[in-house]
């Protein structure tokens, strides 16, 4: 199906594709006035004819109307489809054309072909997850004049609202990394001040001109002191001036003394100047320089800053400038070749004196100039790319809200990196985001941690097949348990949809997503030495643009399925016409979050094998006296061993253990309760029967208790006993243990 016909007086480009309208009425579902949205435009070329196919009734038909260069209209290419351009020169042309864009691989994709003196070009181009704005240059010679057009449009997006949820995406990316990066001006400059904002020049000069000081500075120590390095060079002599023998070289001129003419091979090392280093030192004064004359020229030249400066500034703006000259004139950077990145971490750049100066202002000054540029202008990215780090920022940003707007504890997001010189989002356990409830429970958020199975490293949580790698991970610790359990949390952002080419029925995510999820918590285990591998993952979710209400959801497949095995899905879009939708990842974080025992989500959420069923998580503690210092002796003795309680106290009133086996624990009432014992198996001996022999038997026939006790664990601090502790037995439940004041709180048998 044609889309787009372009006709010139030197050519005519067609932009075809297969299955455009379906990608079309899914978009416009999303996307508000999608029939005025965007625009065609050719630049290069005054008299141009441009006809795109026609749209009626919200989908395309198979007519064409004529629009302007630059009018606003429909789109007609989108994310993930295949696109053909076909441009066919209708003259002779002295060169053979090329297309191309800021892509090599745009241009690697176009065939040109010489047909009856004619060049026909003909590419195959899909953009994939890439959407925005992008332009297609095409560059020939005509009648000695040298041409080049260039064709600007926008890719759009299929699952999201591209003039909202887009911007709102990108905007709440860039707030992120803007804060990041004004955190490290805050640890930079002690003078900065939380709130200021970079909103003009004048704002961003006092933010970030301190900066080209510390460059101009830095720069000066490095010319005085290059980094320089060892390197082995080759020449060729004769024998009279070789200045570097070896004991193979002697040999040879000896052999060949009668040759005066002949040239020998000498090796010498020299220190050079021209490292990759100072190759990126040179190439970024040039760039700071070139920047830093864009930003006065808009101060000295705009209106409204004009009377504003003051003729103090204005000479310290003419002598930063003065002094960048003369740095970059230096006869120093003659010696060094063009900058073409670096392929690892540089200790000079990191560590030596002057470099990591100069290369850590480039980073917040780079940064900086992002920033005043209009870091949220909309350009050709990646939408699947930018989606999952936008999910990760958004659970980051909704624990927060749950927890009343908390700051995290820690947050380690950014981290420079050397090739390319940016700030982008760390993974693994170095992105780790932490949060601190007031109760003492904690939550962790992790951006591609990855567990692996690599038997060398020490972790405790691993895979035992192949590596396993989740978007975000969410852990939280209670302490409500003694066993400080980790619930972990497993969330996939995934930009695709299962209806991505249907126009009717709910969104839904992918099967093979939901499928990734049950493979994560099958393959992610919590392993030591000391314990056999058990299952660490509670559940998992994909994340995914899906839209619909919310009673719609509530009732798809895979919310319910949410209920029933902790495998599913939420929907989640930025925007404000979307937060219905967002609110139910929150209501469910909450509630893992807020609202829930530990003991309840194990019970709950943890699916026994078939045929059997957990022990109660949070089961009940025996609290019980230990007077004599012949028990007490005997308690503390052993791993295994027992405590015995009559059936029947001293007033004939039974002590009813009530539901006994749920008794899993066994804390010890020594003026005090400071540890508790795990309750292997409980019995019913008569008296003489418990101890055979030894300080504690004694002749009776009353019928006892007897819990066989393993694995004692010492509490963090000591629950004062009772006054009356001659008389009663106690108990409560575990979690309730750890909250005691004092044993008057706990229940008497």
């Amino acid at each position: 199906m044609k889309l787009i016909v372009i006709d010139t007086e030197d050519y005519t480009l067609t932009v075809q594709a297969d299955n455009v309208s379906n990608a079309f009425a899914k978009a416009i579902i999303r996307n508000d006035d999608m029939l005025h949205a965007t625009a065609y435009i050719i630049q290069g070329q005054e008299n141009v004819s441009i006809q795109i196919v026609d749209a009626v009734d919200n989908r395309l038909i198979n007519t064409f109307k004529n629009i302007a260069s630059g009018e606003q209209t429909h789109p007609v290419i989108f994310e993930n489809k295949d696109y053909i351009f076909d441009i066919i020169f209708k003259t002779k042309t002295e060169t053979e054309p090329v297309i191309y864009n800021q892509l090599n691989d745009t241009k690697k994709s176009f065939i040109a072909r010489e047909i009856d003196k004619n060049w026909l070009l003909t590419g195959a181009i899909n953009y994939g997850n890439d959407i925005g704005k992008t332009e297609l240059f095409i560059k020939y010679k005509s009648n000695g004049v040298s041409k080049n057009h260039i064709f600007s449009f926008e890719v759009f997006p299929i699952k999201l609202d591209y003039k909202n949820d887009f911007n709102e995406l990108v905007k709440a990316i860039n707030k992120e990394f803007e804060a990041l990066v004004l955190d490290l001006l805050k640890k930079t400059f002690s003078g900065y001040k939380e709130g200021d904002k970079i909103n003009n020049e004048i704002t961003w000069w006092s933010v970030f001109g301190a900066l080209y000081k510390d460059i101009l500075s830095s720069a000066e120590i490095i010319i005085n002191k290059p980094h320089n390095r060892l390197v082995k060079e080759t020449r060729y002599n004769k024998a009279e001036k070789l200045k570097y023998f070896t004991p193979q070289l002697e040999e040879l001129v000896a052999e060949n003394r009668h040759n005066e003419s002949k040239y020998y091979r000498e090796e010498f090392k020299t220190l050079t100047i021209d490292t990759a280093e100072n190759r990126f030192i040179k190439y970024a004064l040039v760039n700071v320089l070139r920047k830093f004359v864009e930003i006065k020229h808009k101060l000295f030249n705009q209106t409204v800053y004009k009377t504003k400066l003051s003729t103090e500034f204005v000479e310290e703006l003419n002598k930063i400038e003065e002094r960048f000259s003369i740095i970059n004139r230096n006869p120093l950077f003659k010696q060094i070749g063009e900058y073409k990145g670096m392929k690892q971490e540089s200790l000079v750049l990191q560590k030596a004196g002057g470099y990591s100066k100069l290369f850590r202002a480039w980073i917040i000054l780079k940064k900086g100039i992002d920033f005043l540029d209009g870091v949220n202008r909309i350009e050709l990215k990646n939408i699947a790319q930018l989606y999952q780090i936008w999910c990760f920022l958004e659970i980051k940003n909704i624990v927060s809200e749950i927890l009343d707007n908390k700051a995290p504890e820690e947050i380690n997001l950014a981290e420079i990196l050397v090739e390319g010189f940016t700030i982008q989002l760390r993974s693994g356990n170095k992105s780790r985001v932490s949060f601190k409830t007031n109760d003492g429970q904690e939550i962790e958020i992790f951006h591609e941690l990855k567990f692996s199975n690599d038997d060398k490293k020490k972790e405790i949580t691993r895979s035992h097949t192949v590596n396993q790698e989740p978007d975000i991970t969410v852990r939280i610790k209670k302490n409500d348990l003694k066993e400080d359990y980790q619930l972990t949390y497993l969330f996939d952002a995934k930009y695709r949809l299962e209806s991505d080419y249907k126009t009717d029925g709910l969104d839904s995510p992918t099967e093979d997503s939901i499928n990734q999820m049950h493979r994560y918590r099958d393959a992610i285990f919590y392993t030591t030495e000391n314990v056999n591998s058990k299952k660490e993952v509670i559940g998992g979710y994909v994340l995914f643009p899906g839209t619909g209400n919310i009673n719609s959801i509530r009732d798809s497949y895979y919310y319910k399925s949410i209920e029933k095995i902790n495998i599913g899905a939420f929907p989640l879009l930025p925007g404000d016409t979307k937060k219905d939708n967002n609110s139910i990842v929150k209501q469910f974080l909450s509630h893992i979050i807020l609202n829930n025992q530990t003991s309840n989500i194990l019970d709950r959420d943890v699916i026994s094998q078939k045929g059997m069923e957990y022990e109660p998580t949070d089961a009940s503690v025996l609290i019980g006296l230990t007077k004599s210092k012949e028990q007490q002796d005997y308690l503390f003795s052993g791993n295994k061993v027992i405590y015995h309680m009559p059936l029947v106290n001293k007033d004939g009133v039974p002590n009813d253990l009530d539901k006994i086996h749920d008794l899993k624990y066994f804390a010890p009432d020594i003026k005090g309760v400071n540890c508790y014992f795990k309750i292997a198996s409980i019995d019913i001996k008569k008296r003489s029967d418990i101890f055979p022999n030894g300080p504690l038997r004694k002749e009776s026939d009353e019928l006892y208790y007897v819990f066989n006790l393993s694995d004692k664990t010492n509490l963090e601090k000591e629950i004062p006993s009772t006054q009356s502790r001659s008389k009663y037995f106690r108990y409560c439940k575990l979690s309730e243990l750890f909250k005691l004041n004092n044993l008057s709180s706990a229940p008497i048998i």
